[in-house]
């Protein structure tokens, strides 16, 4: 695994991940951290608990599995 690359394709990989952290900060958080009125006090809050219920629900959706359908398989041995 990796045989024949050398570092330098590790070393690309890791710049653009670094590069795209930075402009995930600086397009992203900071002005939603910074500029965003709805971001700060109570209504900060409660949009932050809003999003961890629904990434809650969306996981417990995720890990359910599918219901089996079709003739449910008799429990007596004949």
């Amino acid at each position: 695994m990796g045989e024949g690359r050398g570092g330098g394709g590790a070393a690309v990989v890791l710049a653009v991940s670094v590069l795209a952290a930075w402009l995930s900060k600086v397009l992203e958080e900071d002005p939603v951290r910074f500029r965003a009125r709805w971001a700060a006090g109570r209504r900060g809050i409660l949009a932050l608990v809003a999003a961890f219920a629904f990434a809650a629900l969306a996981a417990l959706w995720a890990l359910i599995p599918e219901p089996l359908t079709g003739p449910v398989p008799s429990m007596s041995r004949a």
